[in-house]
């Protein structure tokens, strides 16, 4: 037979799928990886710098002193993309979005920013991190300063996250006013600022 016939591709394929013959399971990924748009809303003007451990703090977490401490379950995300809407502005003003992504090393800050002058429409903003951006790499919690949001009040923030959960290894601890022992809670956007303002949408907080 033909070893580029139709049906030798086609077992060759087979034997792929099946760990190429081998009796042995495939390999795998086994750390434990999850996409999710989490959605906040501006309770007041906003602008700031947002920290990889707001982000991270944002993702979830757990109380394990009541009243007194959460601690996040993702060890490290990174950021897909970042979608704002602003309220519509008021007659006879404008009303600004933007986000300025941090460079790394030589690479420069970049911002994205959008306005709308209507009181019918509101501004819309939809960014990536640049590349070689701070952003652009995977992040833990070392409350280092991420990108500079600015919105006015009632805007709605989307950020897209691929998380890596921790398996064995130490995640942040965040203190917190309130907290019920065992119970988990996702924190404000600007939790580390200690500003809360940023807060999630349908999901339980707390500060």
């Amino acid at each position: 037979m033909n070893r580029n016939s139709p049906q030798i591709r086609k077992n060759k394929r087979t034997q792929r799928r099946l760990g190429g013959g081998s009796a042995n399971p495939p390999q795998f990924s086994s750390n434990l990886r999850l996409k999710h748009r989490f959605r906040f809303q501006a309770s007041g003007a906003f602008n700031a710098a947002i920290t990889n451990s707001d982000i991270i703090a944002a993702c979830g977490s757990i109380c394990t002193i009541a009243n007194a401490q959460v601690t996040s379950f993702a060890l490290s995300v990174k950021i897909r993309k970042i979608e704002v809407w602003s309220a519509p502005a008021s007659q006879g003003s404008g009303s600004t979005i933007s986000i300025d992504w941090f460079g790394l090393g030589n690479s420069p800050n970049v911002e994205h920013s959008d306005t709308s002058l209507s009181v019918a429409t509101n501004a819309h903003l939809v960014t990536r991190p640049p590349p070689a951006s701070l952003a652009s790499f995977w992040q833990k919690a070392t409350a280092t300063g991420v990108f500079t949001l600015v919105c006015p009040a009632n805007s709605v923030v989307d950020i897209v996250l691929d998380i890596l959960l921790a398996d064995g290894e130490l995640t942040q601890n965040v203190a917190v006013a309130s907290g019920t022992l065992a119970s988990t809670y996702f924190l404000a956007l600007d939790q580390a600022g200690g500003t809360h303002v940023l807060v999630p949408v349908s999901m339980q907080t707390t500060f």
